[in-house]
């Protein structure tokens, strides 16, 4: 629309520039074709866009219309983008979770335990393979077997614990 106004505004300067430049001639006569011509000139610009609009008319009645933004999108690749924010959230969400249990089961304050856990991402569904627990402050007094333990039979995989 903004290159469409544009060509407008210069077809308008140039038309005019036109009117003015040319002579008169003799009683006005060339003055009137030049009017004409330009006039001409300035309505074919008009209606340059009618054509393309005639055609998304046809084909809207024809039913194979498409919005013109839709084109160039890419529906596989926007699922596999929403497939991972949900993934990442899922894994943020997870780990969080966790620290909240380990700190409620052995009672560790907030801030003294760090989860991280490595996933094996499927076709169907992510898992867990391996958790690390990191205590640090006043939690690198807590059994880390029974932590070990505890993790390892909730979630069915492999946990280690570090001091940070």
């Amino acid at each position: 629309m903004k290159s469409y106004l544009l060509t407008l505004i210069a077809a308008s300067l140039v038309a005019t520039l036109v009117g003015l430049l040319s002579p008169n001639g003799e009683k006005g006569g060339m003055a009137k074709h030049i009017k004409l011509l330009t006039s001409l000139f300035l309505v074919c610009v008009l209606i340059a866009p009618l054509k393309s609009a005639a055609e998304g008319l046809r084909s809207l009645i024809d039913g194979d219309w498409e919005i013109p933004w839709a084109e160039s999108t890419d529906k596989e690749n926007y699922q596999s983008e929403m497939q991972d924010a949900v993934n990442s959230a899922s894994k943020s969400y997870f780990t969080d979770m966790l620290t909240q249990t380990l700190e409620q089961k052995f009672a560790i304050d907030t801030g003294n335990i760090r989860c991280t856990v490595r996933w094996e991402e499927s076709a169907e569904a992510l898992s867990p393979t391996q958790v690390t627990v990191f205590l640090s402050g006043k939690a690198i007094w807590k059994d880390p077997k029974a932590i070990e333990s505890f993790v390892s039979e909730l979630l069915g995989c492999e946990c280690t614990t570090a001091i940070e």
